[in-house]
């Protein structure tokens, strides 16, 4: 006896189908995020997280920040911020990006310690019909204080 060569074969010989599978698609992704802290590494409010798509768009977030907050900065740490920006080390954090590799940078002033980090994650895409409902919350979400 042969083995069942067509669906339709399958069926009337009592083989099990498979649902047809779905594409999910893998996307690189970079997690930021910007946290300030207080000399003693207490969190001074809600880190900012977000989640970009290229590299570029990662550091080009991160240069805007730092130079608005460098005219906040005394002399040394405004020429180190400025020359982060726009000499370089924002150059350098775009090549680890692009190897797949964490970056960082961070400056301090009156007690205050900024930092910025990106990670490059896999992101997946996955079709809305292939998602389960979430279940209700009932309970309020926490604050970042409350937290710490």
């Amino acid at each position: 006896m042969r083995a069942p060569s067509n669906s339709v074969e399958q069926r009337e010989a009592g083989v099990p189908q498979q649902a047809p599978r779905l594409a999910v698609e893998l996307r690189r992704a970079f997690w930021c995020e910007h946290t300030s802290y207080e000399t003693d590494f207490n969190i001074k409010k809600c880190p900012e997280r977000y989640v970009v798509d290229t590299p570029a768009e990662a550091v080009r977030k991160i240069r805007v920040t730092v130079r608005r907050l460098a005219q906040t900065l005394p002399p040394l740490e405004q020429h180190r911020a400025l020359d982060w920006t726009d000499a370089g080390g924002c150059l350098q954090a775009m090549g680890a990006l692009h190897r797949g590799e964490p970056c960082g940078f961070s400056i301090s002033s009156d007690g205050t310690w900024v930092e910025w980090t990106v990670r490059p994650f896999d992101r997946f895409l996955v079709p809305d019909e292939l998602l389960l409902p979430l279940a209700p919350v009932h309970s309020a979400p926490r604050s970042c204080t409350a937290a710490h």
